[in-house]
């Protein structure tokens, strides 16, 4: 069944693959305590003196706070792609492009497209604005070339809305004061960060001088977690060594491949039809489960889907990744 169903569906992936939510479905949200998060790992491209913002609209969610100082978590990753036109065949931004193009500018500049709803905040001549170009002024930070992905927590500054130098642009100041960062690591095939599939317990502690805590099953089989592991992330582990890495909602880790929760990427294109895919989505059914192999049988990533082929789960591991338990 290796592929099959997938290439049936392949036309139906890229045609979900839409530059608005291909990857930012998690774009300006609130979290639990409220907070402000702009997602800037994906759909960002760079345009010769700021940058491109692709995804989905956030200009309503920052005119909303205009004249306020409110809590906001920037997520940046090391590169960005140049105007995020890859190949010229989807519209999705992958990680090839600049390396550390965020320290192009020590204030960046960030635009995108405004909507008919942001565009109903803004008064005057502002109001028939196309464009809302955002200047992050102060603490902004981002990682260094080769480091992981930065979550860097602000208290935020919201200006008011100005007149740019073109009539259809309106200028937005956001001035950042840093108050921590957190490294973001990918999930890979085989691994998250220095955590990997076949790791020991003990090992992971000594190594990271991470607590891990026992949140089901028994001493010699079920999962764990660590306080200090990001939300959402979590292991499998049978006979004390690390069988499998899951990332269930609500998180915002992405995989190697720039992948994250609640999105409906073109993983049919991406992945050049190495697929495996064990159910079949519909209507009363179970989720689908599509499993990328690096070495078959013993790294790979498994995407959960569900009817509307948006993600709701991930894994990584080996053969347990043909299990939904490894205390059976």
């Amino acid at each position: 069944m290796k592929g099959r169903a997938l290439q049936e569906r392949g036309c139906q992936w890229i045609l979900l693959a839409s530059v608005g939510a291909a990857m930012a479905a998690n774009v300006f949200a609130e979290s639990r305590s409220a907070d402000l998060q702009l997602d800037l790992r994906t759909d960002v491209g760079w345009e010769s003196d700021h940058f491109h913002y692709m995804g989905k609209d956030f200009s309503e969610s920052l005119l909303m706070q205009t004249g306020q100082t409110v809590d906001l978590t920037l997520l940046t990753h090391k590169a960005v792609p140049h105007r995020c036109m890859l190949d010229f065949s989807h519209d999705y931004c992958a990680d090839r492009g600049h390396p550390d193009t965020w320290g192009r500018l020590v204030e960046p500049v960030v635009c995108a497209a405004t909507t008919p709803a942001s565009r109903a905040l803004l008064s005057g001549q502002n109001a028939d604005a196309n464009r809302l170009c955002i200047t992050f002024r102060g603490g902004f930070s981002y990682p260094a070339n080769g480091a992981p992905d930065l979550a860097s927590h602000y208290r935020a500054e919201i200006g008011e809305p100005e007149s740019g130098a073109d009539p259809e642009i309106v200028a937005l100041t956001v001035t950042l004061t840093l108050d921590s960062e957190q490294p973001l690591h990918r999930l890979s095939p085989g691994c998250y960060g220095a955590v990997c599939v076949g790791d020991t317990l003990s090992s992971v502690q000594a190594t990271t001088k991470v607590p891990l805590n026992i949140v089901s099953g028994q001493s010699a089989c079920g999962r764990v977690r660590s306080d200090q592991w990001p939300v959402g992330l979590s292991a499998q582990f049978r006979n004390s060594r690390i069988a499998r890495l899951d990332v269930n909602p609500p998180s915002n880790i992405r995989t190697d491949t720039g992948v994250a929760l609640g999105e409906s990427p073109a993983l049919y294109e991406m992945y050049q039809g190495a697929l495996d895919e064990t159910l079949e989505a519909g209507p009363g059914s179970l989720p689908v489960k599509a499993v990328y192999w690096q070495v078959p049988g013993e790294k790979g990533l498994q995407y959960e889907l569900d009817s509307e082929l948006q993600i709701t789960a991930m894994a990584a591991g080996g053969e347990s990744l043909m299990e939904d338990w490894p205390c059976q």
